[in-house]
């Protein structure tokens, strides 16, 4: 199979690593021609330019590694070259927004989301051997009636790329569940950094606060479109924790220690039924 990956940055380069591995002719576009080049001497892709016009007429699959706000303007530049038996899928972690919009655009090529659940806290074609996904969770998003033919082609290459489980829902319960299990532990993860104000802190943090911060490094300006084009979602699940953390701190103030138990029992078997 053919493939374009259009965004050569950390997920793209990852992408094309992996998929170059299992035998799929990779070809890849990126601004920068420093990531196409490394890609190339690295062997990720088989060949590489910042304007993709040539591969997009040859490859089955173009895979956009690319912010939100680019993929219309992406689709608007180079529909003229899609063609009916392609499928034009993008990696990006909100889908209402723009998924809609983007299937219309890509006529008559075919239009999937899908969502990795995987990622490194780096930026950068040159870490994209670090990113595992392996175990990982891979969500593709639908509206009305998708090819399955198309919908089987992204299960193949969530196969390839060794995820260990697949999920179909639609693009509206993707955006609340990532606002949820995604965006909402970043908002937790920045606010916790942020809430520090001893400046030796670092001479005293453990596992709990490593695990609890390590997504606190983060990318500004994708993070910035995330959290915005999903906001009533994100918006949502943010009161919902400030409840939650309220009955938490009501219940230290009051010295009841049974609400606390009974919080702290929940939440035990609420975590461990996610590992089934």
């Amino acid at each position: 199979m053919k493939v374009l990956i259009v965004g050569l940055g950390l997920m793209g380069g990852a992408y094309a690593y992996k998929l170059s591995k299992k035998g799929y002719i990779v070809y890849g576009s990126d601004l920068n021609i420093d990531s196409i080049n490394y890609a190339k001497e690295k062997k990720y892709i088989i060949d590489g330019s910042i304007d993709p016009i040539d591969y997009i007429k040859i490859v089955d699959v173009i895979i956009l590694c690319i912010y939100p706000k680019d993929i219309i303007a992406f689709l608007n530049k180079y529909n003229k070259y899609f063609n009916e038996n392609q499928l034009i899928t993008d990696i990006c972690g909100v889908k209402h927004s723009f998924v809609i919009d983007a299937k219309l655009k890509a006529l008559p090529a075919i239009y999937i989301s899908h969502h990795p659940m995987a990622g490194r806290e780096k930026s950068g074609v040159m870490y994209s051997e670090l990113v595992n996904f392996s175990g990982a969770n891979f969500i593709i998003t639908t509206i009305d009636n998708e090819d399955e033919k198309y919908i089987n082609i992204l299960k193949n290459i969530a196969s390839d790329l060794e995820f260990k489980r697949i999920s179909v829902i639609d693009i509206y319960k993707h955006d609340d569940m990532i606002g949820f299990t995604s965006q909402l532990a970043h908002a937790i993860a920045v606010s916790l950094v942020n809430a520090d104000r001893n400046i030796d802190t670092k001479n005293y943090i453990g596992d709990s606060y490593r695990d609890l911060t390590r997504i606190a490094m983060i990318n500004e300006n994708l993070w910035c479109e995330l959290f915005l084009e999903n906001k009533d979602f994100l918006i949502k699940h943010i009161e919902e924790f400030e409840y939650e953390l309220n009955e938490l701190k009501d219940s230290i103030k009051n010295d009841d220690k049974e609400k606390m138990k009974e919080l702290f029992k929940k939440s035990t078997k609420t975590r461990k039924e996610m590992e089934k």
